[in-house]
């Protein structure tokens, strides 16, 4: 498939099995800042999306009490730490203001920061069921270089990826 042949292509969301409807809407609303917007009339079964900019997260909760958390792949702690798990990201224009905004809802990332090669700086937090959100600022490189001296002086900064 090719964007020529299909027209523009974007991915319009991601989708999530939840165990508790409840702390996934405050996680996404008030911690991440999403918008709850309106899902179809015909959907009986209870759900919610989320849309912050462009990107959406559409939830669904589990059927059995349980299910939810036997999805969850263990792990490592250095997987989470380097961001070497199955996650999504959302594109900001400033980590400083995702900070702020995890600090004053008592949230911590689970992984990076890191700065990558390519300039792009990077933390992860972990929703109420474990999913991981991936937060990637683009910065100029003189910024990237700071941020790269800052976290190597401070101890803060994740190296690369388990076994690379």
């Amino acid at each position: 498939m090719t964007s020529s042949a299909n027209g523009s292509v974007s991915l319009h969301h991601v989708a999530l099995y939840v165990s508790d409807l409840e702390k996934t809407r405050k996680f996404y609303t008030d911690v991440l800042g999403m918008e709850e917007i309106a899902r179809p009339a015909d959907f009986v079964f209870p759900g919610a999306y989320f849309r912050l900019g462009t990107a959406e997260v559409h939830v669904v909760v589990e059927t059995e009490n349980g299910r939810t958390a036997a999805l969850a792949p263990d792990w490592s702690p250095e997987e989470v730490r380097t961001g070497y798990s199955v996650h999504f990201a959302l594109k900001v224009d400033s980590l400083d203001d995702v900070r702020e905004t995890l600090r004053r809802n008592g949230v911590a990332p689970v992984g990076g920061p890191r700065v990558r090669a390519d300039d792009v700086e990077q933390i992860y937090v972990a929703d109420p069921d474990g999913y991981f959100i991936e937060f990637i600022c683009w910065l100029d490189h003189e910024t990237a270089e700071r941020r790269l001296k800052e976290l190597a002086d401070s101890g803060e900064g994740v190296p690369v990826a388990p076994g690379h």
